[in-house]
């Protein structure tokens, strides 16, 4: 049993040392950079989309908050206006 044991061992330890030597899917140093310049790439393009969108989002809930806030105001500042001829009135009458 344990020559069966150091064989599968011996083999195991063969098989993986083979693996690395000569080959072609391994990559090689300046792809390696290629890859890793076009994810961080592609990275820095989906986060500046992202941060387009937001504030785009940003921009349409202030424009809507602000015209919302328009209208409220609008009616109150109406209401709130004094008439010249009230102001004349009231002057005269001190």
């Amino acid at each position: 049993m344990k020559k069966l044991g150091f064989i599968l061992v011996g083999a195991a330890a063969f098989a993986t040392a083979a693996c690395g030597r000569n080959n072609s899917d391994q990559l090689n140093e300046s792809e390696a950079q290629n890859v890793e310049q076009n994810t961080l790439s592609d990275l820095a393009t989906n986060a500046a989309n992202m941060e387009e969108e937001a504030l785009g989002t940003q921009q349409q809930q202030l424009e809507a908050e602000n015209s919302a806030a328009a209208v409220e105001t609008a009616p109150a500042d109406e209401a709130n206006a004094t008439d010249p001829s009230k102001v004349e009135d009231d002057v005269q009458g001190m």
